[in-house]
């Protein structure tokens, strides 16, 4: 087998370092053997080498020299394999990123399974590469997960993971930030993933306890509350709640629809003011206000508005809700231009793994996330595989009305669209699912049809099955 050499661009940056380590992981899972790493150099003798050039056309002066393709989009790539030499290009660094994800789903994934009774060949092994060339660029501009961050057990596993699935966002709901929030932000900067925290704006388990006429004052709380706990905590934003979580429009009379897009929109005005440029997200339950949305309309426009329970499956926890699916989209298609055709659009989409609120309490304070013990790690999954076949069983029956909901919300929202899935105390950190790899890949490429989808997702070496 011939030598393998990453050939990587002169300025080294964080994405591009994460993609070498990556790309260098890939290569080893196939040969046992490290590949060996360079920093591009013209007058270098690299014929001993099969060469892999990874990098942008601005660091990386081979791909500047021999890439014909023309990126034109964030986060895009492309991938060319010619002469049995190998460049993977990328718009921007996380481009890089993507594009070393998507060498291994699309080239060697395909080309290790030559479709005939030998079922499996390294591709490594051949004589000569197979040429390939391959672009693209996501649908769907912010992509990713929420979680309450008590479930999550192994940070740097969660922010793994996503990162192989072409993900860059992260919703993290606490009742106070972690102890080591700074450390799990920093490290999924290195990824390529922005961590929005998550706290209520009086949300709690009990929205209907609220009193709607008692607010004075409360928008002062919620201020406070972020500059003691969030303010230094290095997020790329906020998420929150509100007490909107409710199958009825009314608090003891008093109209949720109203009196939330008036607190939002005072308790914002506090943020705003002190912090102009902050990414503020408004977690918002549909079920309180859809028949009341002249009064959501009214929501500071600055605010991005994240829909959640908007109906059927995707919406809904249980994936074998569709029946309400047509209804539910026309609903979808209402909201996304709620505000004007540049409202700032998002939707946590549901189906997957939720929270045991069986066992569930309120945290009492500051906890370290994400740093327990292997014994404990493999004990939960083990608990969880139940409730994961389950889930897969139905998604392999309806993840197409999953990709019908991804593409109409990125046709309504081309550019500006965040997407999330609900994926909380799941072990998401030990294992990756199926069904989360399949709704990550509709992310990416909502335009490839669900039968070419699914079982490119299934051959890929680190995707699960329940």
């Amino acid at each position: 087998m011939k030598k393998i050499a990453i050939i990587y661009g002169t300025v080294e940056t964080p994405l591009q370092q994460r993609a070498v380590a990556e790309l260098s992981s890939v290569i080893l899972d196939d040969t046992f053997a490290y590949p060996a790493c360079f920093p591009y150099d013209a007058e270098a003798d690299r014929s001993a080498f099969r060469c892999i050039y990874v990098g942008t056309k601005e660091n990386n002066p081979y791909i500047r020299a021999h890439s014909a393709a023309a990126l034109t989009h964030e986060e895009g790539y492309a991938i060319t394999v010619e002469k049995d030499t190998v460049i993977i290009e990328g718009y921007d660094d996380a481009g890089v990123l993507y594009g070393v994800c998507d060498f291994y789903h699309k080239y060697i994934v395909r080309f290790a399974h030559p479709d005939n009774d030998r079922y499996w060949v390294n591709v490594w092994e051949r004589d000569c590469l197979p040429d390939f060339f391959h672009t693209s660029y996501p649908a769907v501009r912010e992509r990713g997960l929420w979680t309450w961050g008590h479930v999550i057990y192994d940070y740097k596993g969660y922010l793994d993971h996503m990162v192989k699935l072409k993900m860059n966002r992260v919703i993290i709901w606490n009742d106070f930030v972690p102890v080591n929030a700074r450390e799990l932000v920093a490290y999924a900067h290195g990824c390529g993933i922005k961590v929005i925290w998550g706290f209520p704006w009086l949300w709690g388990t009990r929205c209907d306890k609220v009193d709607l006429r008692a607010l004075d004052g409360k928008s002062e709380e919620i201020f406070a509350f972020y500059e003691s706990q969030y303010a230094n905590a290095c997020g790329d934003g906020i998420y929150f709640q509100t007490f909107t979580e409710l199958n009825t429009d009314r608090i003891d009379g008093v109209l949720i629809a109203e009196a939330a897009a008036d607190f939002v929109n005072r308790t914002a005005a506090l943020f705003y003011a002190r912090y102009p440029e902050l990414e503020i997200q408004f977690g918002l339950h549909a079920t309180s206000v859809k028949n009341r949305l002249e009064f959501i309309a009214r929501v500071d426009p600055r605010i991005r508005i994240v829909w959640e329970n908007c109906g059927a499956f995707p919406f809904d926890y249980i994936p074998t809700k569709v029946d309400n699916f047509e209804e539910t989209m026309a609903f979808t298609q209402r909201i996304a231009v709620l505000r004007g055709a540049s409202d700032r659009f998002g939707a946590v989409t549901k189906g997957l793994v939720k929270l045991d609120w069986r066992n569930f309490s309120h945290s009492e304070g500051s906890h370290t996330i994400g740093v327990s013990s292997r014994a404990l790690k493999e004990n939960r999954v083990a608990r969880k595989h139940r409730i994961w076949k389950y889930i897969q069983a139905y998604w392999l029956v309806n993840a197409d009305y999953v990709l019908r909901a991804v593409r109409e919300m990125s046709r309504l929202k081309e550019g500006d669209l965040l997407l999330a899935a609900l994926v909380e105390d799941g072990m998401f950190e030990e294992q990756v699912m199926f069904p989360v790899a399949l709704y990550a890949e509709m992310l990416w490429d909502c335009r490839t049809d669900v039968r070419t989808m699914i079982p490119e997702v299934a051959m890929r070496s680190y995707v699960v099955f329940a």
